[in-house]
């Protein structure tokens, strides 16, 4: 990779597409990914896999988009949107094949090349109201 933005890029491409084997590829082996909205933290490519494989299987058809993006040595920031239709059960979320499209951003970290860490803010009250389970 040649940046922080073409970090991104790839980030955002491989959830698009489904292709876990890269996206973990574009993180160091001791990387943190925070979902803040959720409150959970995964440490290492290992979680963040598992992680990964149960966003895929309740949102096959996830797709990320990114909307602004910047770089600056070691850390970068992009706000994105994420959309995608709720097919498969998440903990006290089973799937209503509602969809669903939210905004949100991202703060990264960098090491020698690879992503360190990665911190997710975005709404979960917009995303709970789309998928039925609020209504107010």
């Amino acid at each position: 990779m040649d940046s922080g933005e073409d970090l991104i890029k790839a980030w955002a491409d491989d959830w698009t597409s489904g292709d876990l084997t890269h996206l973990m590829s574009l993180f160091t082996g001791d990387c943190v990914y925070e979902d803040v909205a959720f409150g959970v933290v995964y440490s290492g490519t290992a979680e963040l896999k598992s992680f990964a494989e149960g966003m895929r299987t309740a949102f096959p058809d996830l797709h990320v988009t990114i909307e602004h993006c910047f770089s600056s040595g070691q850390y970068a920031s992009a706000e994105w949107k994420m959309s995608g239709t709720h097919r498969g059960d998440l903990p006290d979320m089973p799937a209503g094949n509602k969809p669903f499209s939210i905004r949100g951003t991202s703060v990264f970290e960098f090491v020698s090349g690879r992503i360190r860490r990665c911190s997710d803010y975005w709404d979960q009250t917009a995303l709970f109201k789309q998928l039925g389970f609020m209504t107010s």
